[in-house]
């Protein structure tokens, strides 16, 4: 069953491993599939009203590894298992590995144990194949007008675990659906010429400076990749960003412990996603642990 945090400001609902999704894409060791901060809800999900189907979709704050260096697919034979951190062990198909494909999935061992009210840990073991084997806990806890989750991955094979891990942010402050009013800040000057990707269908992003600028109603998914490429610590770049809503006065920001390897932000009708790119490699007997802060403040 999902269950709450809650301190007198933050209330995020949690839930279980498999307890709705159970594809072969996101992380299911720990979701943040609601976050209210005084009343007012922050989160939303990847599909649009009708097309929405918790098993299938992201929701919330749905974390994901290896959507681009997946693990181990290149060492395995078409219908053997390779790992996907956090959500199972896959059966390989004929193709190249695609983060869509939903592949046959093998569940890991999950446990989840809260403590208090304000803080909750999810723990997965993958056992080994093949040279692949890890534990990875996520710690999330709430603060006074946020919450942190600090990820730690232990590999336990004999092989490297190399590999990137991102939350797909899928925000909605207020319910409210994109449109004026929103606006996605970073700690770096936006240089529109150098986005990998730029699409923007129908006209409703607005580059100034370092924010990008929501500026009407969208019914097409957009998409800006990229948009760190070029840029250095020393031009500001950072694992941060900030969204806020002007018609509820609500902000909620990121910041993450490391150094982004990619920057990317996705949107569609109802929500809107900054995704800030960890790129990691662990040798055999080793272990690496990171953090997201998210802040909300008016």
């Amino acid at each position: 069953m999902a269950f709450k945090l809650k301190n007198e400001n933050m209330t995020l609902t949690l839930e279980k491993a498999g307890e709705k999704y159970r594809e072969s894409r996101f992380d299911w060791n720990g979701l943040i599939s609601s976050a209210v901060w005084r009343g007012v809800s922050l989160l939303g999900q990847e599909k649009p009203f009708l097309q929405r189907n918790a098993a299938l979709f992201g929701r919330g704050l749905h974390n994901e590894f290896g959507i681009k260096t997946c693990i181990g697919y290149n060492d395995c034979a078409v219908g053997e298992w390779f790992p996907k951190i956090g959500t199972g062990w896959l059966k390989k198909d004929a193709k190249p590995y695609f983060f869509f494909t939903s592949y046959e999935l093998e569940r890991l061992e999950f446990s989840c144990e809260v403590e208090g009210t304000e803080k909750a840990v999810f723990t997965c073991s993958s056992g080994e194949r093949n040279g692949y084997a890890y534990i990875y806990t996520k710690v999330i806890t709430l603060e006074k007008d946020g919450f942190r989750i600090h990820y730690n991955l232990e590999n336990c094979g004999s092989k490297p675990l190399e590999t990137e891990e991102y939350t797909h942010n899928f925000l909605c402050i207020a319910g409210k659906r994109m449109d004026a009013g929103y606006s996605l800040t970073f700690p770096w000057k936006l240089n529109s010429d150098k986005f990998a990707e730029n699409v923007n269908p129908d006209k409703i992003l607005s580059i100034e400076y370092n924010r990008i600028v929501v500026t009407g109603k969208t019914g097409k998914q957009f998409y800006l990749g990229g948009i760190a490429q070029g840029v250095s610590e020393k031009d500001g770049l950072a694992a941060e960003w900030t969204l806020a809503h002007d018609g509820t006065g609500v902000n909620l920001s990121e910041k993450g412990s490391f150094i982004p390897s990619g920057v990317h932000v996705w949107g569609w009708k109802g929500v809107i996603s900054p995704e800030l790119f960890y790129s990691l490699k662990i040798e055999p007997g080793n272990s690496l642990s990171w953090e997201r802060v998210y802040s909300v403040y008016s």
